[in-house]
């Protein structure tokens, strides 16, 4: 009997490192497990380099009043968006599986439907309106036929409550679905709210692969070096001052990873838009790792590192959700004035015992939620 054919739609053109690496973990995890996995090729104009540019023209409208400071703005700002877009395009085209057909709106895929067995939603904010400018029907998959199988792993609301105008709909589309796990605690409970009760929560995708599964995909390029390294994807003047300190502290050099190349005015050596194996390999090598993302605190536990946790002021909850799981809360810096932080002691063995738990209850319900 042929493999099940899985179709995944998640958001593989956002241009990022997180969303990249979780739809690559996920196809990965599925073809592990012995299916036939494609991820739909969904492609709105938003993601496209004209939506950058209209991104672009949007960020120099805070300097409309100022004929030089706008075109400087966009001097800037072009070339970054540039080398970021290719960067992930490059690594998009490949790493990942993608259906023959590129879908640049709904209407495309409802004339072309790809073909599959079970269709999953999922990873990461798939179901963001803010994100997504909008609700989104093809991350609901409105446009699979009722007689077929729709599931949902590790989705997120990207927030931890509806808008009241976004509830309704919301709960309308997710009847689509048979089994529905989402990424953060906060999504389980917006099901809840919304009368939705056999959501669960599961892991993120990147950390059902473990270390030795990522080192096809790093780069060697920094192997020999010491260094500490920061990816911050908030403004944080208070972290990127300690990263600073701490780095003469140590006598390392500070390496950290940004979007933008007006970035280079931070302290240390900016690596802007650096390849995605590149990033993993800042990550898997470095002495120390300050960052307030999500996704690059999973691979820095994944990878047993130094790790120092900086909570943004807004969305911290999915951040939270993987350093209080691990039980690595003395890691997060509750104070930019000590240094001693990452002298605090972490316990990785019952964080890896914890992750070796949860990775396996996460791939046993994926695995049922198709099967059944």
């Amino acid at each position: 009997m042929a493999n099940k054919k899985i179709d995944i739609i998640t958001l593989h053109r956002t241009v990022n490192y997180g969303s990249v690496l979780q739809a690559y973990a996920t196809q990965q995890v599925l073809m592990k497990m012995g299916y036939d996995v494609e991820i739909i090729d969904y492609y709105p104009e938003r993601l496209h380099m004209n939506g950058m540019l209209k991104r672009i023209k949007n960020k120099s409208k805070y300097f409309k009043k100022n004929f030089v400071l706008r075109n400087i703005a966009r001097l800037v700002i072009f070339p970054s968006y540039l080398k970021r877009f290719f960067v992930f395009k490059k690594f998009v085209k490949e790493n990942l599986k993608l259906t023959p057909i590129t879908y640049m709106t709904e209407q495309d895929l409802e004339k072309n439907i790809p073909i599959a067995d079970v269709y999953c939603t999922g990873s990461d904010q798939v179901w963001n309106v803010g994100w997504n400018e909008k609700i989104d029907y093809p991350f609901f998959l409105k446009f699979v036929p009722d007689n077929k199988k729709c599931i949902a792993y590790s989705a997120s609301f990207g927030k931890s409550k509806l808008e009241d105008w976004e509830k309704n709909e919301t709960k309308e589309l997710l009847q689509k679905y048979k089994h529905i796990a989402m990424r953060e605690k906060s999504g389980v409970e917006i099901l809840t709210e919304l009368g939705i009760n056999n959501g669960i929560q599961v892991l993120d995708p990147t950390l059902l692969l473990d270390k030795n599964d990522w080192n096809d995909l790093i780069s060697s390029k920094y192997e020999e070096k010491k260094y500490i390294f920061m990816y911050n994807i908030n403004h944080n003047k208070k972290l990127d001052e300690y990263a600073r300190r701490l780095a003469k502290k140590k006598n390392l050099k500070l390496i950290y990873v940004s979007y933008n190349y007006h970035d280079c005015l931070k302290p240390g050596r900016l690596k802007c838009n650096t390849k995605v194996e590149n990033f993993l390999s800042l990550i898997a090598n470095a002495e120390y790792v300050l960052t307030d993302s999500f996704h690059c605190t999973a691979y820095s536990i994944n990878f047993n590192k130094n790790l120092l946790v900086a909570y943004p002021e807004k969305f911290s909850t999915r951040l939270a959700s993987i350093v209080e799981l691990t039980g690595l809360n003395n890691r997060v810096i509750d104070d930019y004035n000590n240094l001693e932080i990452c002298e605090r002691k972490i316990d990785y063995e019952r964080a890896n015992k914890i992750l070796e738990t949860e990775r396996k209850k996460s791939l046993e319900y994926l695995k049922k939620s198709i099967e059944e």
